[in-house]
C-alpha cells in the first residue's frame, strides 16, 4: 500500500495558529473599539463646550443689549432729562414704576431676596439675582394730531394708520420736552391710527387713573414702554435655565443650562459719571446713581458625563465641587448705561 504525500503548502491550520489568529483578531477589535469611544467622548467633549460657550455668549449678549439701554426714555434719553407724567392705574406698583429705569434683587439665600421680590415674577429658583430694567421699546411712531381737550391732552392721539400698536400696550408719547406714559384702549389702534386712553376698567394691564396727559403731542413720538425682568427659573426640560419676562406677558425661557446669576452695580457716588464702587442690590444706596452693571452667569452643558470625574470651579467667591460630571464655564461682563454714563 503507497502514501500519498500533501504538499506543505496545502496543509491545515494547527489548533494553536487557530487560536494565536483568534487573539490577534480579538486584540485588534478591542483596539479599534477603544479608538472609536476615545473619538466619541472627544467629540462629545468638543461639541458639549462648543454649545456651552455659544449658550453663554447669548445669554450675556442678550441681556448686555437691554442693560445697556435701560432708562431709556426717547428723545429726552433718560428719565432725568424731563418729567414724565404717568396716568397708570397703581403707577407706583412694580410693572408700571417707570420712575426707576433699573433696580436688582439680591439673592440673600435659597428662598429670600433682598428686596423682596415682586409676586409677578413667577418661580425663580433661589441662590440666584434678579435684574429689572425699564425703557421704551421701539422707534416712535409719530403723532400726526392731538387735538386739544379739557383736561389738556385728554383726546385721543392720532398717528397714521398701519402701526404695529394694539389695544392694551403701555407706552409713551413725548415731544423731548415732556413726556407722559398710558394705556392704549381702542380696539383697533393700528388700524384706525386712533390711539384712546380711557380710564375705567380693562381685560388687560392697569388701565389710566385719567385722560388728562398734561398737554398736546401733536408732531411727538410715541413708542411701547416695558420693564424687562431676568432671573434663573426651573426650563422645560427640568434644569435651570435664563428665563426674561416684558410687562404682563409671560416670561421667556431663553437659555437652557445657565445654572446661576450674579449682579453687582456701579455707583457713581461723586457725580464724574464713572463708578467709583460695585455692590449687591441690596446696598445701593441710590438706584439713580447706578451706571454700570457687571454680570456674571455660570453655565453648566446640558449632558452629563463629559468629565471623567466631578471637576470642582471657582463661582462668586466659592469653591465648589459638583455631584454630576458636566462641564462649567463662567461668563461676566461689564456693562454701562449708556442713558447714564454719556
Amino acid at each position: 500500500m503507497s502514501v500519498i504525500s500533501t504538499p506543505f503548502q496545502m496543509r491545515g491550520a494547527t489548533l494553536i495558529e487557530l487560536m494565536i489568529a483568534l487573539v490577534l483578531g480579538l486584540l485588534l477589535t478591542l483596539a479599534i473599539g477603544n479608538i472609536f469611544l476615545g473619538s466619541r467622548q472627544s467629540y462629545a467633549m468638543v461639541d458639549g463646550l462648543s454649545r456651552l460657550q455659544e449658550n453663554g455668549r447669548f445669554a450675556l449678549r442678550r441681556i448686555a443689549r437691554d442693560i445697556r439701554e435701560a432708562d431709556y426714555m426717547g428723545c429726552g434719553s433718560s428719565l432725568s432729562s424731563y418729567a414724565i407724567n404717568n396716568t397708570l392705574n397703581n403707577a407706583t406698583d412694580f410693572r408700571w414704576n417707570f420712575s426707576r429705569g433699573i433696580e436688582g434683587f439680591e439673592a440673600t439665600s435659597s428662598t429670600a431676596w433682598s428686596p423682596t421680590v415682586d409676586a409677578s415674577i413667577s418661580a425663580p429658583l433661589g441662590g440666584r439675582d434678579i435684574i429689572v430694567v425699564r425703557r421704551v421699546a421701539d422707534t416712535p411712531t409719530t403723532v400726526t394730531a392731538h387735538p386739544g381737550g379739557t383736561p389738556p391732552g385728554s383726546a385721543n392721539i392720532q398717528v397714521a394708520p398701519g402701526s404695529d400698536l394694539k389695544q392694551f400696550d403701555i407706552v409713551m408719547v413725548s415731544d423731548c420736552v415732556s413726556a407722559a406714559i398710558f394705556e392704549i384702549t381702542s380696539a383697533n389702534p393700528g388700524t384706525s391710527g386712533s390711539l384712546a386712553h380711557n380710564t375705567g376698567s380693562v381685560s388687560q394691564g392697569p388701565g389710566n387713573a385719567t385722560q388728562a396727559l398734561g398737554r398736546e403731542y401733536t408732531n411727538g413720538g410715541i413708542t411701547k414702554v416695558s420693564t424687562i425682568v431676568y432671573y434663573i427659573g426651573t426650563g422645560t426640560g427640568g434644569g435651570p435655565a435664563l428665563f426674561r419676562a416684558e410687562g404682563a406677558n409671560p416670561a421667556q425661557e431663553l437659555v437652557e443650562g445657565v445654572e446661576d446669576m450674579q449682579i453687582l452695580y456701579g455707583e457713581d457716588t461723586d457725580g464724574d459719571r464713572d463708578a467709583d464702587r460695585y455692590v449687591a442690590a441690596n446696598t445701593v444706596a441710590d438706584w439713580s446713581d447706578v451706571i454700570s452693571v457687571r454680570v456674571s452667569l455660570l453655565l453648566h452643558s446640558l449632558k452629563d458625563g463629559l468629565n471623567d470625574t466631578p471637576i470642582a470651579y471657582t463661582y462668586n467667591g466659592a469653591t465648589v465641587t459638583p455631584t454630576d460630571r458636566r462641564l462649567r464655564q463662567v461668563f461676566t461682563a461689564t456693562l454701562n448705561l449708556r442713558n447714564r454714563s454719556l
